[in-house]
C-alpha cells in the first residue's frame, strides 16, 4: 500500500507523526480516540462499533476522527495495530532461539489489552480490516521471520530448498487457534517442540508456491 493509494490509511499512526494534509495532529486526542476505540471494538466487536460512539465518549467530533482515519475499518485497524510491537530482529546466532523470540512476540501482541478474550483482535479478520493490517503490521512481522529463516539458510541450519512461510505460518497459525480459539496461552518449551519438528524436518519449496504476503 503506497501513498497514493486511494485506499491508504495511516493504521500505523504513532503520537508525533503528521496527517497527510501536513496539519500537526492532536496527539492527546488521538490517543483518546485509540483508548476510547480499543475498549469499544473490544467490548462490542467490529459489526457494533461505530464511530459515533467513539467521538461521543472521546469528546471530540467525528470529523477530528475521520481526518485521522477515513473509515470505521482504518480506525479499527489503527486499534490493532496500537496494541502490537514489531520488536528488534531476534539474532542470537542461533535459528531455534531466534523463531522462539518471533513466535513469542506475536504471542505478546495477541494478548495485549485482552484482545484474545475479547472482540477486539477478531476484528481482524473483517474483510475491511484484514487488508489494511495485511499491508502493515503482518507484512512487516513477515519479512522480520523470513530474514530470520534467511540468515539461518546462510548459516547452514537448514537447507536452501525450504519454504520460510510454511515454517512461519505453522507458528503463528499455533499461536492464533491456541489463543483466540482456546483461549489458552502456549507454553514456550512447546513452541521449542514445534520448531524443533520444523528444523529436524523443514517443508520444502514446491514450484508454484507463492507465500504469504
Amino acid at each position: 500500500m503506497t501513498e497514493s493509494s486511494p485506499d491508504m490509511v495511516p493504521v500505523s499512526h504513532h503520537p508525533g507523526r503528521k496527517e497527510r494534509t501536513g496539519r500537526p495532529v492532536d496527539d492527546e486526542l488521538t490517543a483518546r480516540i485509540l483508548e476510547v476505540g480499543t475498549e469499544l471494538l473490544n467490548r462490542n466487536g467490529f459489526a457494533a462499533f461505530n464511530v459515533e460512539e467513539v467521538a461521543r465518549q472521546a469528546g471530540c467530533g467525528k470529523a477530528a476522527i475521520y481526518r485521522r482515519y477515513p473509515r470505521k475499518a482504518a480506525l479499527a485497524a489503527a486499534i490493532i495495530e496500537s496494541h502490537a510491537v514489531i520488536g528488534e530482529l531476534p539474532n542470537s546466532g542461533s535459528l531455534r532461539e531466534d523463531l522462539l523470540a518471533h513466535a513469542l512476540q506475536n504471542q505478546s501482541n495477541q494478548e495485549g489489552f485482552d484482545f484474545s478474550s475479547g472482540h477486539g483482535m477478531q476484528a481482524i479478520f473483517e474483510p475491511e480490516v484484514y487488508p489494511l493490517v495485511r499491508d502493515s503490521l503482518i507484512r512487516r512481522r513477515r519479512e522480520r521471520g523470513r530474514a530470520l529463516i534467511a540468515r539461518g539458510i546462510e548459516r547452514g541450519e537448514l537447507g536452501a530448498n525450504v519454504e520460510p512461510d510454511i515454517i512461519l505460518d505453522t507458528l503463528a497459525g499455533l499461536t492464533m487457534y491456541r489463543q483466540m480459539v482456546k483461549g489458552t496461552q502456549i507454553d514456550p518449551r512447546h513452541y521449542l517442540d514445534v520448531i524443533d519438528a520444523l528444523l529436524a524436518q523443514p517443508p520444502r519449496s514446491i514450484a508454484g508456491d507463492e507465500g504469504e504476503h
